[in-house]
C-alpha cells in the first residue's frame, strides 16, 4: 500500500492532527521497512511541527531518534515508538520554526539587510553586542550573517560547528531554560536548519498560550489513505494535483497568467494546498508570535507572485471538493 514518502507524509500529518491509530499505522511500515530513515525523520518532525509548543516533547524525540541505546533502554523500539507517537500526536504545536525560515530566506527586504549588515560590520563585531531589538525576524536574520549565509538560505547540509557557535554566542542568561540545549542537539541530530530557527523563535516566544484546532476542510471518506496526507512531496499528491489543474478551467487559466515557472504547476498548487489542508494542525499553540509568521508564511508565493495568493487560495477553497477528488482518483490510480 505505501512507499516511504507516503508513509512518512501520512505519519507527520497525522500527528498534526492527533491521528495517533493513522500515525502508528504509517510508522509501523517505516519501522519495518526503513528504521533507520524512521529514527531520523521523528526528530524532524518535532521540529518542524512542535517546536516550541512543548519543548519537553521536542527534545524526547530528537534524543530517541539520535540515541539507540536509549531506545533499548526504554523497551526496544517498539515501545519507544509508541509512546513517542502518543506523546507527539497529543502535544501542544507550533510550526513557527518553519514559517520563520519560509519568510527569512524568500523576504526581498531581509535579504538586503543581511547583505547590508555584512558589508558593514565585522564578522566578530556581530556577536559584541547584544541580540538585536526588532522582534524574531531581526534575530534570525542576524543569525544567518553571523553563520555567513548572506544571499540565498540553505535548509539543509548547514555547517554544523559555526550554526553550533551561532546559538552558543546568542544564548544569555534570560535564554529560556533547555532552549539552547535542545537547540544545538536537534542540530547535531537532523543538520537542518529548523535547530537554529527553533533557537531564534524560544527567544521571542510568549510564554503561556491556549491551544486552538485549525480549521480542517472536509475530506471523502472510504480512500484507503486520507486525501490531507497528499502533498507536494509525495507522487500521489502531484499526479492529484496534476489531475486538478486538468479539469478545473479556472485554476488553468490562473495559473497560465501568473505562474512563473520557477518550479512545477503541481508544486505550485501543492504549496497553496499545505496552507488550506495538510499543514493544519490540532493543538495550535495560539500566541501572537506564532499567528503572525504563519500569515507571513502563508502569503508567501511558491511558483506565483506573493499578490497572487489570495486569489489562488479563494479559488482552492470553492473547489476544494475537486482537489479531494482528484487526489482520490490519483490514489486508486497508484494502488492499483
Amino acid at each position: 500500500m505505501f512507499d516511504r514518502w507516503l508513509a512518512s507524509s501520512l505519519l507527520q500529518k497525522s500527528i498534526r492532527r492527533d491521528k495517533p491509530d493513522l500515525a502508528w499505522l504509517a510508522a509501523s511500515y517505516l519501522l519495518e521497512n526503513y528504521p533507520a530513515y524512521f529514527w531520523r525523520r521523528l526528530p524532524i518532525i518535532a521540529l518542524e511541527d512542535i517546536g516550541v509548543g512543548d519543548l519537553d516533547v521536542t527534545m524526547m524525540a530528537i534524543l530517541a531518534g539520535s540515541n539507540t541505546r536509549l531506545r533499548v533502554e526504554l523497551g526496544g523500539c517498539l515501545l519507544a515508538a509508541t509512546a513517542l507517537i502518543e506523546l507527539m500526536c497529543a502535544a501542544t504545536k507550533d510550526r513557527s520554526t518553519d514559517d520563520l525560515f519560509d519568510v527569512v530566506s524568500r523576504s526581498p527586504n531581509l535579504r538586503e539587510e543581511r547583505i547590508a549588515t555584512f558589508e558593514a560590520e565585522q564578522l566578530e563585531d556581530l556577536f559584541k553586542s547584544d541580540p538585536p531589538g526588532g522582534g524574531v525576524l531581526n534575530l534570525a536574520n542576524l543569525m544567518f550573517v553571523q553563520a555567513g549565509s548572506i544571499g540565498d538560505l540553505p535548509a539543509s547540509a548547514i555547517k554544523k560547528k559555526i550554526w553550533a557557535d551561532v546559538i552558543h554566542r546568542n544564548a544569555s542568561d534570560t535564554t529560556p531554560m533547555g532552549l539552547a540545549e535542545t537547540s544545538l542537539l536537534g542540530l547535531k541530530t537532523t543538520g537542518s536548519i529548523l535547530a537554529p530557527m527553533l533557537f531564534a523563535v524560544g527567544c521571542h516566544a510568549d510564554t503561556k498560550c491556549p491551544e486552538t484546532d485549525d480549521a480542517l476542510p472536509d475530506s471523502p471518506t472510504g480512500t484507503a489513505i486520507p486525501t490531507w496526507a497528499m502533498g507536494q512531496h509525495t507522487r500521489v499528491g502531484l499526479d492529484g494535483f496534476r489531475r486538478y489543474i486538468g479539469r478545473s478551467q479556472r485554476i488553468h487559466d490562473f495559473l497560465s497568467d501568473t505562474a512563473n515557472g520557477s518550479v512545477s504547476r503541481p508544486k505550485t498548487i501543492g504549496g497553496l494546498v499545505y496552507r488550506l489542508d495538510c499543514g493544519q494542525l490540532s493543538h495550535r499553540r495560539d500566541c501572537k508570535l506564532a499567528a503572525d509568521l504563519k500569515h507571513q508564511a502563508t502569503h508567501l508565493g511558491w511558483g506565483i507572485p506573493d499578490e497572487a495568493v489570495a486569489d489562488a487560495l479563494s479559488i482552492l477553497r470553492d473547489e476544494f471538493d475537486l482537489v479531494n477528488a482528484c487526489r482520490a482518483e490519483a490514489l486508486r490510480a497508484y494502488l492499483t
